[in-house]
């Protein structure tokens, strides 16, 4: 495998985005249409979302994706982007104005891709549940990161990015995971008290987008029923809230493993069996479920899969034929998908994105482009 950059070892070192994942503890307008429901074994028959990941905001210094890249994911098919941002970049001082100057660099980039056709989901605070102060990270629930300022930030949000028409809708908090409490039933809750206030927010300020709700536990598809026992209780009073999992295909579903071949040897160390190619299919079902039981709107907001079977392997497919079983499976289930990843921050030899690495295309691109 090529190098990977310093900004990937520095991913790899801090997983906490991550930790829950795995399940292992215990999105048309980048959304279903209004009136349609994720239900299980049916059959498609509207107009499929496949998107796609681009970050690089959410970091430090914010890795600004470029015209070339947006160009390029647009020349690919890409029409629907989830857009990654850091609540501290947008908001410095809780309770604050946003920052005009980081305010600026978000809307361009919303901006260029409106000019490709491109539909952007805003995911402004791609943060965990957690805001970094003065070196302390607060986190939802802890008496300082209240429901209140997350409504705040939301408010003030919308007021400044409510007139752009190609965003299609609002992701709310990236992969809330790792809030106090002594049980995952209170964590969830204080995950779901934040969700209330922002979407109450961000109706009163007269935004009617989709409104999406990632899972407590870092999202994660296998886990949602446990992890989100009442999260189906939330309420928007034009009823487009878009519930989005998360789903990996590697053996723990951490994103964090390379080699077909030895994930298979690994086995599945979320439900305990074989791993094969029907990975994502077992760890989506759940959420299907939880959907199809609630009657609700979902989507995969994140999933990806890595290059190669072996080091230095040649005619991989192993990854690709997991790929394509989960798309086809969320397709056939209405479900719509947005892969995970590109941008600015891991380069072009991380193992899961899609830029183009000495001049050669992702094999990933292969499998997106059917559903494109």
């Amino acid at each position: 495998m090529k190098s990977i950059s310093p900004a990937w070892k520095k991913y790899k070192m801090d997983l906490t985005r991550r930790l829950l994942l795995s399940g292992l503890s215990g999105a048309a307008l980048a959304a279903l249409p209004y009136n349609r429901r994720a239900w299980g074994n049916r059959k498609n028959t509207s107009v499929f979302i496949c998107g796609i990941n681009c970050s690089g905001l959410e970091d430090t210094p914010p890795g600004i994706p470029t015209e070339e890249m947006l160009h390029y994911y647009a020349a690919q098919g890409i029409r629907h982007i989830r857009l990654p941002g850091l609540w501290e970049h947008f908001q410095p001082q809780l309770g604050g104005e946003l920052d005009a100057d980081y305010c600026h660099i978000y809307r361009s980039v919303i901006e260029q891709c409106r000019a490709l056709k491109i539909n952007v989901i805003c995911d402004p605070c791609h943060n965990y549940g957690h805001y970094r102060s003065q070196g302390q990270d607060l986190r939802l629930g802890d008496g300082n990161l209240t429901a209140d300022l997350f409504a705040d930030f939301w408010k003030k949000f919308i007021h400044v990015f409510g007139d752009m028409p190609n965003i299609s809708g609002l992701d709310l908090m990236g992969e809330p995971t790792n809030l106090p409490g002594p049980s995952i039933a209170e964590q969830s809750h204080i995950w779901q008290d934040a969700a209330q206030a922002a979407i109450t927010a961000i109706r009163q300020a007269g935004d009617k987008r989709p409104v999406w709700v990632e899972g407590y536990g870092s999202s994660s598809a296998a886990a949602w029923p446990t992890n989100n026992p009442m999260l189906h209780l939330l309420h928007d009073p034009l009823q487009r809230l878009v519930f989005s999992a998360h789903c990996y295909l590697d053996r723990d579903n951490s994103g964090t493993h390379y080699y077909w071949d030895e994930e298979v040897a690994a086995g599945d160390m979320v439900s305990g069996s074989a791993l094969t190619a029907d990975v994502g299919i077992k760890r989506i079902t759940p959420f299907v479920e939880w959907l199809r039981d609630h009657g609700l709107n979902g989507n995969i907001g994140e999933c990806g899969v890595g290059r190669q079977d072996r080091p230095d392997g040649q005619d991989d497919t192993g990854w690709l034929v997991a790929l394509e079983k989960t798309i086809r499976f969320c397709y056939n289930n209405s479900l719509p998908f947005y892969y995970w990843g590109t941008g600015k921050d891991f380069g072009p030899s991380y193992p899961y994105g899609l830029e183009i690495d000495n001049g050669k295309t992702a094999p990933q691109w292969a499998i997106l482009k059917k559903y494109l």
